[in-house]
Order: C-alpha cells, then sequence, then structure tokens
C-alpha cells in the first residue's frame, strides 16, 4: 500500500493556520493511515472513511492524541473540526498533485485521430 503525498493545515486560535509538512496519507478498504510533523511534533493518522465521513485520530509520538473528525469529498480533500480539551479548529488536508507526472507535458503536435486517409 503506497502512501500518497498530501498537503495540509490545521488553526488555533492564538497560533493560526499552521502547516503539516512531509505528509503521507494512505487509503485502503476504508481504513486511512498516514504520518508527517508539525509545529508540535512528529505524527501519525489513522483513522476511517464512513461514506463521506471521515473519522481520523491524530498521534503526537509519545505524547497526545488528537481527534480529526471531518468529512471526505471522494475526490482526495478531507477537512473537518478538530479537538482536544475543549480546544479546536479547522483543519483540512488535501492529497498533492503528482508534479513530476506533469511536469514537461507540453503538446506538441494536435492530429486528427483516426488519420486521414491518403
Amino acid at each position: 500500500m503506497s502512501k500518497l503525498r498530501c498537503e495540509g493545515w490545521w488553526e488555533q486560535q492564538g497560533l493560526g493556520r499552521q502547516p503539516m509538512e512531509d505528509l503521507q496519507i494512505a487509503f485502503h478498504e476504508g481504513q486511512v493511515s498516514g504520518s508527517g510533523r508539525d509545529i508540535v511534533g512528529a505524527f501519525t493518522l489513522s483513522g476511517q472513511l464512513q461514506g463521506e465521513r471521515a473519522l481520523l485520530v491524530k498521534h503526537y509520538l509519545g505524547s497526545h492524541r488528537v481527534d480529526y473528525p471531518g468529512s471526505f469529498d471522494g475526490e482526495g480533500t478531507l477537512q473537518g473540526l478538530w479537538s482536544i480539551d475543549g480546544f479546536g479548529g479547522k483543519w483540512m488536508i488535501h492529497v498533492a498533485r503528482d508534479a513530476e507526472a506533469n511536469s514537461n507535458r507540453e503538446v506538441a503536435e494536435i492530429q486528427d485521430w483516426p488519420p486521414a486517409k491518403a
């Protein structure tokens, strides 16, 4: 099961929007697993997708856990409101576009298909 490179962030009053870096997530049969790091530290993500509903838990290595309930749009974006001990805020994770797969892909020539008969 390969992990997909993702972009993400979470918000908290007083800290503003904080990026999640080195974020990678794998989806397999409704299960979600991943890892990354942010201003708090390194973390793992685990949880499940139930249709459009996402139930994730972010676990900071050697420390606390944060609930990340939200929604999944089916096209690569998860978002919701995280919560821990009365604190909370918005969060978003999006599967990143593969820049390498799309680089240097210019149209060289447009041809009719099927080719015209001579």
